[in-house]
């Protein structure tokens, strides 16, 4: 697998002009029922993302066909659901991976609208969420609705990891690590603290209580960040992170 997508990623860069239809492929068997569980998708994109930060790919460009290529995929993989329903569970092609199915069911009973939303970001889910939409017969206008506005984040956003590493080759071996290094705590940092701030609104509207291991991670997250931004402000490092927002700034403006 490793090397079929070394040798896609290669033949993409040497091929820029078809590079449009080969994200769209790759977000469209991505998105499809079942299928895209076997398609190493976001490898694909996070390599595609690379050739954008050395500046072979145009960023919004790509970030297009990603986008067209999945809601594509969602749209069948909705359209399966809808006609087939009950007969996909006789199906022993889709039998095998029964247990995804039920929890991606109970997802979608459970959230309704936001599971399209939210499914699009979760690996495994993602492949099936718009199958189950169709089989548990979602209205159409709610389902494209939660596609369009959940893979026009999801586009660019799959692409941007990739377009780091890719602004970032340009420096030395060690200076990447770490700046990849602070790019990641502070992401996390970030994405936990938001992520507790939800589940203690949540807990606070079902009056429950948050686990207090949960509250221990929210309190070491700010004082995370503050490490590196101090470590940002007090070494070589922080100028040269803010050479790589410039870089990735150029490359997606």
């Amino acid at each position: 697998m490793e090397q079929f997508v070394s040798n896609l990623l290669d033949w993409i860069s040497a091929n820029p002009y078809w590079a449009g239809l080969a994200v769209f492929a790759i977000a469209f068997l991505e998105s499809l029922a079942i299928i895209g569980l076997a398609v190493p998708g976001w490898l694909l994109l996070v390599g595609v993302g690379t050739l954008i930060g050395n500046g072979h790919l145009n960023f919004w460009l790509m970030a297009l066909s990603s986008f067209s290529g999945a809601v594509l995929g969602q749209l069948v993989s909705y359209g399966v659901g809808f006609y087939f329903k009950d007969r996909l569970h006789q199906s022993a092609w889709v039998g095998r991976h029964q247990k995804l199915l039920d929890n991606a069911e109970s997802f979608v009973k459970r959230h309704g609208f936001a599971s399209i939303l939210i499914g699009q970001f979760i690996g495994p889910i993602r492949a099936v969420i718009s199958l189950i939409a169709g089989l548990l017969d979602m209205v159409f206008k709610r389902f494209i609705s939660a596609v369009v506005l959940a893979t026009l984040i999801w586009a660019p956003v799959y692409l941007m990891p990739g377009v780091v590493v890719g602004a970032a080759l340009t420096f030395e071996k060690q200076e990447i690590w770490i700046l990849l290094g602070c790019v990641v705590a502070i992401a996390s940092a970030i994405w936990l603290m938001g992520r507790f701030l939800i589940d203690a609104y949540r807990a606070r509207q079902a009056s429950t209580v948050l686990a207090s291991r949960r509250k221990l991670v929210f309190a070491l997250m700010p004082v995370l960040l503050l490490g590196v931004i101090v470590f940002l402000t007090q070494t070589r490092y922080g100028p040269l992170m803010l050479e790589l927002s410039q870089k990735i700034w150029q490359v997606i403006s």
